[in-house]
């Protein structure tokens, strides 16, 4: 499935990688198994040592000296941090998207939200931050603002947000997901925003509560 070209390497397993830790198939905190991913690709350790490195410097790989490469994982400080700014960047994504938004971005919108309709429907767990990724994310490109969406995607805030999975339940996400693409649909901008901003604050006031579960739990 991850099988990669020949051309320029180092980039294809680049995004190979990510999209693995997208779709959690990399989990945070795992340690990556050289021999093994390069297998699994199909290329030498030398492109592979590479996108390491790119992955490293957008802070979803962290190298350890003498212990190797692993997928980033989050302190609770980073976790409320990332959200600090999500809840800044993304309402206005959304406000902007929702003045910009042609037809055909709705539709493809609507798209992404019947894909997380089916998976909740299947009770199927698979892929979910991968979608809920695209959503924001398509949010992001229909504001029109160039800059703000190279911001949210090089840095990798989302999926960084999300290395931990969801922070709420998957219906719940949906019930907001729907009232921010309702606003964008009808062009409500200052819904829209609003909307976006209570979807995050509410993720952010949730970090707390599933740091102090993870903690019982390695205690026990």
């Amino acid at each position: 499935m991850y099988q990669v070209k020949h051309l320029d390497l180092s980039e294809k397993v680049y995004y190979a990688l990510k999209n693995m830790i997208l779709n959690d198939e990399l989990k945070s905190g795992e340690k990556l198994n050289q021999k093994k991913l390069a297998q699994k690709l199909g290329v030498s350790r030398t492109p592979l040592l590479s996108a390491f490195l790119k992955l490293e410097r957008e802070m979803l790989v962290e190298i350890i000296p003498r212990r190797g490469a692993f997928v980033k994982k989050l302190n609770y400080q980073e976790f409320l941090e990332l959200y600090d700014i999500r809840a800044r960047l993304e309402p206005l994504g959304a406000f902007e998207a929702a003045k910009h938004a042609t037809a055909y971005e709705i539709e493809r919108l609507s798209k992404i939200l019947d894909d997380f309709k089916k998976n909740i429907l299947q009770y199927s767990s698979k892929n979910i931050s991968k979608i809920d990724y695209n959503f924001h994310m398509a949010i992001m490109k229909m504001s029109k603002n160039d800059l703000l969406f190279k911001m949210i995607s090089s840095y990798n805030i989302i999926i960084l947000s999300n290395l931990e999975g969801l922070l709420k339940d998957s219906r719940q996400s949906l019930e907001e997901h729907i009232k921010i693409f309702d606003a964008i649909k009808e062009h409500n901008v200052d819904l829209a925003e609003k909307m976006m901003f209570a979807h995050l604050i509410d993720s952010k006031g949730r970090i707390k509560g599933k740091f102090l579960k993870d903690t019982k739990i390695r205690k026990g």
